[in-house]
């Protein structure tokens, strides 16, 4: 069963061989590992064209002008050949075991199938490094941990090409047109939390804002996007979220703790991320509350 592995870089120099070697060390050895550079301008391209010499498994499919992530990940995922389709971030690394362990759920009754794990953090800053999440016995909806059946990847794809990132809507597209959901407490993904990550965990307020803006649009993709059979508890859900994040971005702040149809955990988050000083509590415990809703 071959697993395909797509990555969208741009000037991993400094992590990417790690990666690749990484994923040469696995003992599952029937993958394909996709690389699209987004416009690197270090030494990315010249690393993963050094792999694929020595090994027809390591691809880079283009090195394109920068166009965003999505777009590498559309073009990665237009060039696969696997059966099973997962995503590859190129700063992270990958866990002994771990392919082997993506590709076991779906040994039988594959169709239509996405699989959940586990993923664990690492960090020169010891309050990102070491967790495992998501905590309690719930498996990660994060683009790294999801893994499909490709008839599901082939409904999910292409990405919109005006989200800045892919998780949000990976996530909750497969969600409306899984037919199974397998949870596994496997660690897939060693994720590396460092100041280059695109989801921004200790910048500033105001890049955080930001950024965390243009993820929420995702959303409204989602309400768009007629050939996904949304359920009407996931319409629902997606325009609260919209709602919250309206408060959150624009104000005013308050009016985030009044929105009933919202659970608290996700009123709590999105106030956490609404002013400064509350974004300032949620860095400094941010060891004790992440993970709880489910990474």
């Amino acid at each position: 069963m071959k697993l395909s592995l797509l990555s969208a870089v741009r000037d991993e120099g400094l992590y990417i061989r790690q990666m690749i070697e990484s994923a040469l060390s696995q003992s599952h050895e029937d993958w394909e590992l996709l690389f699209v550079d987004d416009g690197s301008s270090d030494e990315t391209v010249a690393i993963i064209e050094e792999f694929a010499e020595r090994d027809a498994r390591v691809r880079l499919v283009e090195a394109q002008d920068a166009k965003g992530k999505v777009s590498a990940f559309n073009k990665a995922f237009a060039a696969s050949t696997g059966d099973v389709i997962c995503i590859q971030g190129g700063d992270d690394l990958i866990p002994e075991g771990a392919f082997a362990a993506r590709v076991a759920p779906f040994s039988e009754s594959p169709q239509g199938k996405v699989a959940l794990f586990k993923l664990r953090t690492f960090s020169e800053d010891p309050k990102f490094d070491g967790m495992v999440l998501p905590k309690g016995e719930s498996s990660s909806r994060s683009g790294g941990s999801l893994t499909m059946w490709r008839d599901l990847a082939d409904r999910v794809f292409p990405i919109p090409e005006s989200l800045v990132a892919e998780d949000i809507w990976l996530s909750n597209a497969l969600d409306a047109v899984a037919a199974t959901t397998v949870s596994r407490s496997d660690i897939v993904l060693d994720y590396r939390i460092h100041d280059g990550n695109s989801n921004p965990r200790n910048k500033p307020f105001h890049v955080m804002t930001e950024a965390s803006h243009l993820r929420h649009m995702a959303y409204e993709e989602l309400l768009r996007a007629e050939e996904l059979p949304l359920r009407p508890d996931q319409e629902r859900l997606f325009r609260t979220r919209l709602k919250i994040e309206h408060f959150r971005y624009e104000g005013p702040t308050w009016r985030i703790l009044t929105v009933r149809e919202a659970s608290w955990p996700d009123r709590l988050a999105s106030l956490s991320r609404a002013h400064p000083a509350f974004f300032a509590l949620r860095k400094r415990f941010y060891r004790v509350l992440s993970g709880l809703r489910g990474a």
